[in-house]
């Protein structure tokens, strides 16, 4: 008797404040589950997109490792290519500098042969100055022989040897004049060819001190070939010993990634199955959420189902009255052949009944949103999760950019979570539930919802919805 009335003194005092608790705390508990639901989901999704890059990554190092590789064999054939190239270089240069001594010789040997003919030349101008002089003693003996000619005449047979002598002196001076002149003739031609051959010569000579030059340049050029080579082959050496300790270090990286690989499949496995366990605890949640507001334990969230459920009321009948005047097809209006709106991103869809709902719903969809602060947005879905329209603040203008897309144009996209799917095969005047509203696709926002089920003409066709969020 006692126990029986302390406990009716509990459910009358205290107590009866702690089951007033109990929608508040079960709300409060809904959201939180939901929240930490979208939290291991985003690891979830993040822990698959560091795979994805994990993988990337893991192929990026097995190329620089084949890349590293090739490095190496083309190291190891450049420095055979650079040893050998050294060898026969080596060989080259003997080659060529025995052949420069040779060059050097003929140049040396062009110089002589230069003073030579200079030497020629000046024997030539002296023999043609002999020949004048011959030739002016050949012209003094023949006036002498003349001379004697005529005195042996006046000595009559007395000079008759004498003249014969002095004829004879005549005929030698004559010859004697005639061979100077074929001397000087002769003297002439070869003077002409020398000075050709003197010209020449000179300009062979300025040639060879311009080859001297020439063949100063190509030893020098040789040597800093050689030196050339054997720097590349010092290179050579030093990327091999480099390209070793980068194959280390990349050893050790791809050991690194697997060893990250195998602890990310374990992590990500786990967090799979807490997902899941945590998916279940949210669905258990909004069924307690559900209830308690069915049983009508929570007047707040009464309110929004209120709401909600009048809304319901109004859109079907606005689809029911157009229907009937004819400014509605009811087959347009259950339209499921979704069609692509191209180029869009998220993929967003149209049907036959899109205008339609664009002009009669979004008002009404507008009004329910701006009638409370703590409304985020309400939508009519079909059965299949497809939102015709939406609010004028979600149905803005896509400018290409995810996020913005995302977030702001949300009229056409299909979605259709676990929850709406339960909410779509519910029988009930409505359904409560809490879910993750989607933002920029990298964020979310639990809100409280309100589905109600939109009878038109006699037949489900989806459900009007009431995201809101209770401070």
């Amino acid at each position: 008797m006692k126990y029986e009335q302390m406990e009716v003194l509990g459910l009358g005092g205290a107590g009866h404040g702690a089951i007033d608790l109990i929608p508040e705390s079960c709300g409060k508990v809904t959201v939180g589950a939901s929240n930490v639901a979208g939290i291991v989901e985003s690891v979830i999704q993040s822990s698959e997109r560091l795979r994805a890059e994990h993988a990337e990554l893991q192929e990026t190092v097995a190329a620089l490792e084949a890349d590293q590789q090739k490095v190496s064999e083309a190291s190891d054939e450049a420095r055979l290519l650079s040893e050998k190239a050294i060898e026969r270089l080596g060989e080259g240069t003997t080659l060529i500098r025995s052949s420069l001594g040779q060059i050097n010789g003929l140049l040396e040997l062009v110089d002589t042969l230069t003073h030579h003919v200079t030497g020629f030349a000046a024997a030539m101008d002296q023999v043609r100055r002999c020949s004048q002089d011959i030739d002016q003693i050949a012209e003094t003996t023949n006036i002498l022989a003349l001379n004697a000619t005529i005195e042996a005449m006046r000595a009559g047979d007395a000079g008759r040897t004498f003249a014969v002598v002095a004829n004879e002196v005549k005929v030698l001076a004559g010859n004697t004049r005639t061979a100077t002149e074929e001397i000087a003739r002769t003297i002439d031609t070869l003077g002409g060819e020398a000075e050709q051959v003197i010209a020449r010569i000179e300009s062979g000579a300025q040639a060879s001190g311009a080859a001297k030059e020439s063949v100063a340049r190509i030893e020098n050029t040789i040597a800093g070939v050689s030196e050339l080579v054997e720097e590349v082959d010092r290179q050579n050496d030093q990327i091999a010993r480099a390209t070793g300790t980068i194959s280390g270090h990349v050893g050790r990286v791809q050991s690194v990634l697997d060893n990250f690989d195998r602890a990310a499949v374990k992590n990500e496995t786990k967090l799979q199955d807490a997902n899941r366990q945590i998916g279940s605890l949210e669905m258990t949640a909004n069924e307690m959420f559900d209830g308690i507001v069915q049983a009508g334990l929570s007047p707040i969230d009464g309110a929004m189902v209120q709401k909600a459920l009048q809304a319901a009321a109004e859109a079907a009948a606005l689809a029911e009255a157009a229907v009937k005047d004819g400014s509605l097809d009811l087959a347009a209006l259950f339209d499921t052949d979704y069609r692509l709106i191209e180029g869009s991103n998220p993929p967003r869809y149209s049907t036959r009944a899109m205008e339609w709902t664009d002009r009669n719903w979004r008002p009404l969809l507008d009004r329910m949103k701006s009638s409370d602060p703590q409304i985020m947005a309400a939508a009519c879905t079909d059965k299949n999760g497809y939102l015709p329209t939406h609010v004028t603040e979600f149905s803005r203008r896509p400018t290409g950019e995810v996020g913005h897309d995302t977030q702001y144009c949300r009229n056409g996209r299909i979605i259709f979570a676990p929850v709406d799917r339960k909410a779509k095969a519910s029988d009930a005047p409505y359904m409560m539930a809490v879910y993750r509203q989607e933002g920029d696709g990298l964020t979310y926002q639990v809100v409280r919802n309100v589905y109600v089920p939109m009878i038109i003409a006699g037949q489900r066709w989806g459900d009007f919805e009431i995201g809101y969020i209770i401070d």
